[in-house]
């Protein structure tokens, strides 16, 4: 996904920042218009030393006259030093509250775009990867704008006003050190690509470090439980080890950079005080017209357009490390948008859908299809289980038919409507998923339950309890509905937390239901408990079982027996295992190895 924002320049990145997070042409006049007045108190001093040289100490002149044009210089300093504090601090607390409220909304935004994107939309990316962009890759962005970028402002309009100073004291030398100025970049224009690959890199590796950790941190119990903790901290310290070695590799452009920086600002300085003093006393035959006091703030303001120009040399390294956080958030608002909000939303009939497919076609990779040509029609309320080997395309036609993925060809209908018609609110009120592996959230029991179903209240939640038959096991738990489940429900069982999930599901109370298997990782204390709240929630709905073993596929109304990504069986189960075809050979594969684990002491 890399090369989802190689279209964008430097000046489009940020363009397209500007505009995502809101910030108008009103943000920018009020920047530009405090760093001028700050930069402007800077520059009056050099212009109030020449004055008071020229005019008082320089010449001769009484006594009284002399201080009283001292007295003026120095009211003038401290009134512009004064101007120059006051609009410096209100441009620091300007631009911090305006970067942290930027900032803000492109991790919102960012966040947005991440719940509303699919599976395919984002096939590459990991939860580490993710995490990083919305954490570290931004944090790289919000320090140094609220550093390196406001000082980076501020200097930018101070070399201009101190230029188009030096301008009006000595065109000549204005001219000389404009052109070593621009020399910089235009050297460094070369490293700066370098440069920016190499923290490119850098963010990548984070990422990978952040993947790794998430990783490792999920399957604590895991990783504990093989003795693999050593192979799992040799795995992320390679991570480490990597990220160092990307750092290190952006440090030679740098201080090459740097030293560009250091070299010109030398050069502009010794090139001013040598022709200054030869140009101003005309000893090359060409007289400048220069007072001291003139050269003397002519340097002073080499100063300030020098220090800003050194400054933003060294900073172009963070600068472009935080350009590529900022490409790596934008990668992610490039995503396409899974969601569908249409203007005009169509009516849907009440009750169970009818699910059609005609010549559905998908496929992860191109040229590689998942699913070739699915044709099927699916009545309301029926009971459907999906059947076959392993890669076969029987959870892709799950996902299709909730829209958790969408067809690369052919038209899949729910209730005779195209299911990319379909709004986003109506699908997630009118169709549910219950997965193999139920996630709860760090809550109680009762607010697990709760989210199926915005503003339920307890009422809510002990009716769909007691129309599953879940009320006595709900009061045997240590606090009842006020149990905290513990980080992904760690402190219930398997088959607990199917429970609750079967529960949410039911507060949903949608019309089409698929099961992925919803019984096949539960603990035998509750699989009989689960199976009973399976059928009161199938009840009355068109249901889609994905089976991955055959005894939930017997009690189907219909059988479908995927292979190779078409559909080469549909039946009953009595009607498919006289057929003796490939659900036949399934179901006998897995009677035996049910009477083997029977068989063993």
């Amino acid at each position: 996904m890399s090369s989802a924002t190689t279209r964008y320049s430097t000046a489009g990145l940020l363009r397209r920042v500007r505009s995502e997070a809101g910030l108008g042409y009103r943000t920018l006049t009020a920047t530009v218009v405090l760093a001028a007045v700050a930069a402007s108190g800077r520059i009056v001093i050099p212009v109030t030393i020449q004055h008071a040289l020229d005019h008082a100490l320089l010449v001769q002149i009484d006594t009284r006259t002399r201080t009283s044009v001292i007295g003026v210089a120095v009211a003038v300093g401290l009134v512009a030093v004064l101007s120059a504090m006051i609009s410096s601090s209100l441009l620091n607390r300007y631009l911090v509250h305006t970067v942290e409220s930027a900032v803000f909304d492109l991790r919102v935004r960012t966040f947005e775009r991440i719940l509303r994107t699919t599976p395919a939309s984002a096939p590459a990316q990991t939860q580490g990867s993710l995490v990083a962009r919305v954490t570290n890759d931004l944090d790289v962005v919000t320090l140094f704008a609220q550093s390196g970028g406001i000082t980076l402002v501020q200097n930018v309009v101070q070399m201009l006003i101190a230029l188009v100073v030096m301008l009006a004291y000595s065109w000549p030398l204005a001219l000389i050190v404009l052109a070593i100025g621009i020399g910089v970049p235009v050297l460094g224009r070369a490293l700066q690509r370098v440069v920016a690959r190499r923290f490119d890199a850098v963010r990548v590796a984070v990422a990978a470090v952040y993947s790794g950790l998430l990783e490792v941190l999920v399957g604590i119990d895991t990783v504990r439980g093989y003795g693999i903790e050593a192979r799992m901290r040799d795995r992320v310290r390679r991570r480490i080890d990597a990220m160092r070695a990307a750092q290190e590799r952006t440090l030679w452009p740098m201080g090459f950079n740097v030293s560009i920086g250091e070299a010109a600002s030398g050069l502009i300085t010794t090139a001013v005080l040598v022709l200054g003093l030869a140009l101003g006393t005309g000893s090359l035959g060409w007289h400048l017209g220069l007072s001291a006091g003139d050269l003397v703030a002519f340097l002073f303001l080499v100063t300030f357009f020098v220090r800003p120009l050194q400054f933003a040399v060294s900073s172009l390294a963070d600068a472009r490390n935080s350009e590529a956080g900022l490409r790596r958030v934008i990668e992610i608002l490039d995503l396409p948008d899974g969601a569908v909000a249409k203007s005009a939303s169509p009516v849907l009939p009440p009750g169970p859908p009818t699910v059609r497919l005609e010549g559905v076609r998908f496929a992860y990779v191109p040229g590689r299809p998942v699913l070739r040509a699915v044709d099927l029609v699916l009545a309301p309320g029926s009971q459907v289980s999906v059947v076959g080997e392993t890669g076969s395309g029987k959870t892709t036609f799950a996902k299709l038919v909730t829209r958790q993925l969408v067809p690369s060809s052919g038209r899949l209908t729910l209730w005779g409507v195209d299911i990319v018609e379909l709004p986003d609110a109506a699908l997630a009120r009118r169709v549910a998923v219950v997965p193999q592996e139920a996630f709860l959230f760090d809550r109680t029991v009762f607010e697990n339950i709760a989210l199926g179903r915005t503003g339920a209240g307890r009422d809510d939640v002990l009716e769909v309890l007691d129309a599953l038959d879940l009320l006595d096991w709900v009061e045997g738990l240590p606090e009842g509905l006020d149990t905290v489940v513990g980080q992904r429900g760690e402190s219930l069982s398997a088959g607990e937390r199917q429970l609750v999930a079967l529960a949410r599901t039911a507060l949903v109370n949608p019309d089409l239901l698929v099961l992925d298997e919803a019984t096949s990782g539960v603990d035998s204390g509750t699989d009989v408990r689960v199976q009973h709240a399976l059928n009161r929630l199938a009840a009355g709905r068109t249901t889609i079982t994905i089976a991955h073993r055959m005894h939930s596929a017997r009690t189907a109304d219909r059988i479908l027996v995927f292979h190779d990504g078409v559909v080469v069986e549909d039946g009953p189960h009595a009607q498919l295992l006289a057929l003796d075809g490939r659900y036949a050979r399934l179901h006998r594969v897995w009677s035996q190895d049910s009477a083997d684990r029977v068989r063993v002491p």
